[in-house]
């Protein structure tokens, strides 16, 4: 178990429609009392990690999630006699104004000079594929890629912005997509913020101890819609199985770097003892290193596929079932992960 003094990562993955699974996680979170630190989301986990930062609980973030509606968020953006000038079905004004006006986000808070939370948004650059990562304060890491910037409801929607589904979103001329394109589940965001206790949320099924997606629907993947959705969720899987495989390495890489060390500056002692001389034995920690090992991050996901069209569908009985099952799937989780759960 990490003391309290741990900073703490909350990793939020993009799913639309599918973004109340991360409320009912963060219920289960906060009831064993693990509040995050810094907050990293891309597409809907921007819009709940900018919420968090603004000083949402999941109890008032559930209550904005209870009522909210497709028409809250998107609005139809073409007709038959344009067809051959739209880049997108649909259009994301309606996400804008409800944000604002039902108290989603407070932009002051999120840009205060020392903000509650560290807040990291991803989004793509539609012109050549390149991730950025937004923050509302710096990172300890001198290779961090996270640019500090006061963040915007520009940031936010841009990393909304999936691709012919919504419009890019422009940010001083540059017109960006969905993180989620490139990065759908930021690891490395929250690593480069400084954190040592990391909770993931995938919105596709995994396999905590192989490292690898659990993507079998009921029969197997048969049929057009679901060898799609196999297909698309894998996609968005691909980079954060490169994220994790790249911590794994950096772990051992740490390990292997301390482990040196120590039997370096045992021989440094031995080689004293044999000529006589009085030698103490410094204490070897990895920050004296520079090096630093972090607990493996706890991956919550879900048991079974959530179909792809909720991802653009907001239904107040689906965002009830999600967040069910993301506060079931969170204890799942921390079971798994070995820590201590209430009443057990």
């Amino acid at each position: 178990m990490t003391h309290s003094n741990t900073p703490r990562a909350l990793v939020l993955s993009g799913g639309g429609g599918r973004g109340a699974y991360h409320v009912g996680v963060l219920r289960f979170l906060e009831e064993h009392e693990w509040v995050p630190d810094i907050v990293v989301g891309t597409s809907i986990g921007a819009v709940n990690g900018a919420a968090i930062a603004s000083g949402h609980t999941s109890h008032s973030l559930w209550a904005l999630w209870r009522r909210l509606t497709t028409d809250d968020v998107q609005k139809r953006a073409w007709d038959l006699f344009s067809l051959d000038e739209w880049d997108h079905l649909l259009d994301t004004a309606p996400l804008r104004k409800t944000l604002v006006e039902e108290g989603w986000i407070d932009l002051a808070r999120i840009n205060a000079p020392v903000p509650d939370k560290s807040l990291r948004v991803t989004v793509v650059e539609m012109e050549t594929g390149r991730l950025r990562v937004f923050g509302n304060s710096p990172d300890p890491a001198s290779s961090s890629r996270c640019e500090r910037v006061e963040i915007t409801l520009d940031h936010i929607l841009a990393s909304c912005s999936i691709p012919l589904i919504y419009p890019p979103t422009k940010i001083d001329d540059v017109s960006f997509w969905d993180g989620g394109t490139v990065a759908n589940t930021p690891l490395g965001p929250a690593i480069d913020a400084g954190a040592e206790d990391i909770v993931v949320v995938l919105m596709t099924p995994w396999e905590s101890e192989e490292d690898r997606p659990r993507y079998a629907p009921v029969g197997g993947v048969s049929g057009l819609l679901a060898a799609a959705q196999a297909a698309f969720e894998w996609a968005l899987l691909a980079s954060f199985q490169a994220d994790l495989k790249l911590f794994h390495r950096t772990n051992q890489v740490v390990r292997l770097t301390l482990e040196n060390a120590r039997l370096k500056a045992e021989n440094e002692t031995l080689r004293a003892q044999l000529k006589g001389q009085s030698l103490i034995t410094p204490q070897i920690g990895l920050s004296d290193l520079g090096h630093q090992e972090i607990e493996p991050p706890v991956i919550v996901s879900p048991q079974q596929p959530i179909p792809l069209a909720e991802i653009i569908r907001y239904n107040p009985d689906n965002h009830e079932r999600l967040y069910q099952m993301g506060y079931d799937d969170a204890k799942a989780a921390w079971v798994q992960a070995g820590r201590p759960v209430e009443g057990q």
